[in-house]
């Protein structure tokens, strides 16, 4: 079933099953191809534990979980109830279940991330539907003209770009409604947009003070010819990134309050409550997704708003551009200029949320010592492997830095995404075609999970791309399941730790297969 048709709810129709929806109501990357998986090779049925343990790809996206399987069914029941009220009553039904239920996933996902209830959350299909509602926001707040500033988009989302210039991104969007890529979403004249690198050719980090250089010269520029900007951060990135710095942020946005607006593209939900509140309490916006580390099925965003956005937000009138986008209950009830979307269901959007919920939640239950424990342990585990095996490389990443803010230390200042260039036994790199076989046949022979390739520059004249290794709240969960107390992760975080090494043992004899 493609992800660009929602089912429709007139009498005689059939009600979809849970496995049609958890690919609907997003746009054509989670549409199954004839192998009955999505664009990043996941498929609807839920995974045993075993087969999650092989699952080190949650930087793409992971397959659903059976637990998480299980919370979707939970209202999906109530969804299938709703179907047939509507079918015998012709009465909104299905809307007022979801407008419910939705509410109910805002208020948790506030409680889980112990956010206060000065912060509001929107729901949106996916990270790049998140940026297309923030910049439609700040482009619709002024007629001022406008500047959005952002980081490559290969190391955040190759649509993202297009998204932030208020285009569409894709041949159908959320609420079902066929679009053209490239085209205006709404009336809204497009914002100029800059890409800031944050490698160099090689694939080498360029160093802080570089990138934050080049990110303050655009902003101060634009702001002195009067122009309101929206500046992109990124934390993490697909390799583990965050650019630009935290304080050179912080820095500008004191500067000019008036004309920068920061938008945190946290999409990866990297973080730990800590940060993501220090964010908050600074007025930035935060992205999220709960299909990366969080490790529900694809498609399912939520864009925190802080106290002072809130207010300067809810009650501006909703852009032309989101119709096709969002729905009134992705939206608070409080955000009154909002009464024009649409009252459509976006049933696949709340089963899939439904099933990240289930893995936040348990994710959220363990310690913070344990899980930074186990971080550390994984990490030690990974490093240690690399330094024995030449025919592998790490991707030179800087360590998270966001001291500035004052957070709490936690888990999230070691790194979960490791990003791994393959080499030949000759030493020379596999080029981006060899890399992507290995991650196919990692993935269809091995039955492993990693997430896909990421070009990363040119070495020894070779375009490269890396594959990364990456730890998730599932997998943390997992290694966790079997310890009440810190006691050193036991055998359940060793199998795990293990399994990590069978990932990389595994795509390192592939790559000396190409040899013969």
């Amino acid at each position: 079933m493609s992800s660009a048709v929602r089912p429709a709810c007139a009498s005689g129709t059939k009600i979809p099953s849970l496995a049609q929806l958890l690919v609907n109501g997003g746009d054509s990357r989670i549409a199954l191809d004839t192998h009955g998986v999505n664009k990043y090779g996941c498929s609807v049925a839920p995974q045993s534990a075993e087969e999650s343990l092989f699952a080190f790809g949650s930087a793409t996206a992971s397959t659903i979980s059976q637990h998480g399987f299980a919370a979707a069914d939970d209202v999906y029941q109530k969804i299938v109830q709703a179907y047939r009220d509507e079918m015998e009553s012709s009465q909104s039904s299905l809307y007022s279940v979801y407008e419910q239920e939705m509410q109910n996933l805002r208020q948790e996902l506030k409680q889980l991330c112990q956010t206060g209830d000065a912060v509001d959350v929107v729901f949106a299909a996916s990270g790049t539907d998140l940026h297309l509602i923030a910049s439609q926001l700040f482009a619709g707040a002024s007629s001022t003209p406008s500047l959005i500033v952002m980081v490559e988009p290969g190391e955040t989302g190759s649509s993202v770009p297009a998204a932030l210039q208020g285009l569409h991104f894709s041949d159908c969007a959320a609420l079902g409604e066929p679009v053209n890529p490239g085209q205006q979403v709404g009336q809204a004249v497009a914002s100029e947009l800059v890409n800031v690198a944050l490698r160099d050719a090689d694939g080498e980090p360029r160093t802080a003070d570089e990138i934050d250089k080049e990110i303050e010269l655009l902003i101060t520029t634009a702001c002195g010819q009067n122009k309101r900007v929206l500046l992109v951060l990124a934390d993490v990135t697909k390799t583990g990134m965050i650019g630009p710095s935290v304080q050179c942020a912080l820095t500008l946005r004191n500067q000019f309050p008036d004309q920068l607006e920061v938008l945190v593209d946290a999409c990866q939900f990297r973080l730990t409550n800590a940060t993501l509140n220090a964010y908050l309490e600074q007025q930035f916006l935060v992205a999220v997704t709960g299909s990366k580390f969080i490790s529900g099925p694809s498609f399912s965003g939520a864009l925190f708003f802080p106290s002072d956005a809130v207010i300067r937000y809810r009650q501006q009138t909703a852009p032309a551009g989101l119709y096709a986008y969002s729905s009134r209950a992705d939206w608070p009830a409080s955000w009154t200029g909002m009464e024009d979307l649409q009252k459509k269901a976006n049933v696949g959007l709340l089963v899939r949320w439904v099933a990240a919920m289930a893995e936040l939640r348990a994710f959220r239950s363990l310690s913070d010592d344990a899980i930074n424990q186990f971080v550390q342990a994984f990490r030690h585990a990974v490093l240690t492997y690399f330094d024995a095996h030449p025919g592998l490389t790490l991707l030179p990443v800087p360590m998270p830095d966001r001291q500035v803010l004052a957070a709490t230390p936690g888990w999230d200042q070691w790194p979960t995404i490791f990003p791994f260039v393959l080499h030949h036994a000759s030493g020379v790199p596999l080029s981006r075609e060899q890399t992507m076989s290995v991650y196919r046949r990692l993935q269809n022979e091995k039955q492993m999970q990693v997430g896909q390739p990421v070009t990363c520059g040119v070495q020894q004249q070779i375009p490269v791309s890396a594959l990364r290794l990456c730890l998730s709240a599932r997998l943390i969960t997992a290694a966790l399941s079997d310890v009440n107390e810190i006691n050193g992760g036991g055998n359940k975080a060793d199998e795990i730790i293990a399994k990590a090494i069978a990932v990389l043992d595994a795509a390192r004899q592939i790559s000396l297969q190409l040899d013969s």
